[in-house]
């Protein structure tokens, strides 16, 4: 059996441009040149521009054809940039510009103050030590992932991420937000969102952008406990209110969001087809309904401090409200790790599933 030279040009090797010299086949009395079977062969233009569009589409893995993302993934961006600008805002209109959510926010923070004295020093020792092994592990984990996986641009975009995080934060305590005084806090000056909060919240966003695929579940989970951690140290020590850390979880994730949005556009994200479904099947749906009852909860107990309150009430009002917002923020972030390159599938799917 032979095979010509112009046979084998128009075989589908010619789309895997193969490149290797010649070699003899030897059949008989017959020699046949067989052509290279190494992936980077070229062949004549003449022949490869007989080539169909639908035929290049065949062989083209699915993620190199798609080099923008879809118009459904992007929505969800959106529709997460939406709920949180809405919980923002809605944050600060209540908390900072109305008496009731003033009245409720001072109550949390006396009892946080008078109820957790004894914890008052541990938790100075953590306010002081969180945030700057944050950003110092922040700073390793960029250098060490632009040199181990050369994700230079992901590392940008996070380090950009975290530095507006910081400067909107800035921005917004000490010029954008008024504190209208009734009265009812000492403390006249605006004082959300809590610095400290914010910096421990934009290191875990900058390494969240900059790692690779895979692990970014595992980043923001370790970054919403240490969060979580500073958060509450700041009210422990009378630094902030339970509002300030609220409004600074929600700030920094939805930059979080932006630059997730920014990384769809790059190349290095477009080719990394690490699977996460695994890791969010277990952490979005545990996020998704602690963040649920504890909503519930934090709802029914800042009715309560209001109608009938009970020592402690608002305290677990606010305890539960901030962990429904880093419950849900990271849910949402996570949920937003679906590949911009999978074609959405016409079948149902679970909503975890992504």
């Amino acid at each position: 059996m032979t095979t010509t030279v112009d046979q084998q040009k128009g075989s589908s090797y010619a789309l895997m441009h193969r490149e290797e010299q010649p070699r003899q086949s030897h059949h008989g009395d017959q020699t046949t040149q067989v052509l290279p079977t190494t992936p980077t062969a070229r062949f004549p233009t003449e022949h490869t521009s007989a080539l169909s569009t639908s035929a290049l589409k065949e062989l083209t893995p699915s993620h190199l054809r798609r080099t923008r993302p879809t118009f459904w993934a992007m929505m969800q961006h959106v529709f997460v940039f939406l709920l949180l600008s809405t919980a923002l805002t809605g944050s600060f209109y209540f908390f900072v510009k109305t008496s009731i959510g003033q009245r409720l926010d001072e109550i949390a923070f006396t009892e946080f103050s008078y109820q957790l004295t004894d914890y008052q020093q541990p938790t100075e020792r953590i306010l002081n030590f969180i945030p700057t092994v944050a950003v110092i592990s922040a700073i390793i984990g960029l250098i060490f992932v632009v040199i181990w996986k050369h994700r230079f641009v992901p590392s940008l975009i996070g380090l950009g991420i975290a530095m507006c995080s910081y400067l909107s934060a800035y921005l917004l305590k000490y010029h954008l937000i008024t504190k209208p005084n009734y009265g009812i806090q000492e403390a006249v000056l605006n004082s959300a969102p809590s610095g400290h909060t914010t910096v421990a919240a934009a290191a875990g966003s900058a390494l969240f952008l900059a790692a690779p695929k895979k692990l970014r579940p595992l980043v923001a989970l370790i970054s919403a406990i240490l969060t979580a951690a500073t958060g509450f140290s700041t009210i422990v020590n009378g630094w902030h209110r339970p509002a300030d850390v609220i409004t600074a979880v929600l700030l920094v994730s939805l930059w979080t969001v932006i630059g997730l949005a920014i990384l769809r556009f790059v190349r290095s994200e477009e080719l990394d087809m690490s699977n996460t479904q695994r890791s969010g099947l277990i952490l979005i749906p545990l996020l998704s309904i602690a963040g649920s009852f504890l909503g519930f909860c934090s709802l029914a107990l800042y009715a309560i401090t209001i109608y009938s309150p009970f020592p402690g009430c608002a305290l677990s009002a606010a305890t539960c409200m901030i962990l429904t917002v880093i419950s849900f923020s990271t849910s949402w972030l996570v949920t937003l790790l679906r590949p911009q390159n999978k074609i959405r599938s016409p079948y149902y799917t679970k909503v975890w599933t992504y």
